[in-house]
């Protein structure tokens, strides 16, 4: 996927303490620079926060170097256990990307993140998924990418 473009954000979220959130989002690197941070207050006077970034999240600036084959899905699993930790225990961050390489690969998809878990959500597999429904063939196969 040497073209591939996205951008990534969120929604608004709490978090336990603002300043050492904000501490953690500084150390939070993106796929093609920066990853930009949003505040803004709730209903209630709460401070709540959002992110996003071109390119993807790629990890944090003081993560441990892996030069394994895995080395970019493990900086992004320390950032999410590390986002986990800052999550309020009644929120969640859901991660919206969109993204394309051509016309040939176009991807939509939501990490759901907690203080507790971690569940990836693929638009792709939701529709194929709904389409059998609908046809009532939850069997049923098409190709999405090519």
């Amino acid at each position: 996927m040497a073209d591939y473009q996205c951008a990534i954000r969120t929604n608004y979220f709490h978090v336990e303490d603002s300043e050492l959130f904000r501490q953690f989002m500084a150390r939070v690197y993106g796929a093609n620079g920066s990853v930009e941070l949003w505040e803004e207050q709730d209903s209630d006077g709460r401070t709540v926060f959002a992110f996003g970034s071109y390119g993807g999240i790629s990890g944090l600036r003081d993560a441990v170097e892996d030069t394994s084959e895995d080395a970019d899905e493990a900086a992004y699993d320390e950032f999410i256990c590390g986002l986990q930790k800052h999550i309020q225990a009644d929120d969640a961050v859901i991660i919206l990307e969109s993204g394309r390489e051509k016309l040939c690969r176009l991807v939509g998809s939501a990490d759901i993140v907690t203080r507790d878990g971690y569940d990836q959500l693929d638009l792709s597999e939701l529709a194929r998924r709904h389409a059998g429904v609908m046809l009532n063939n939850p069997a049923w196969q098409t190709k999405l990418m090519y």
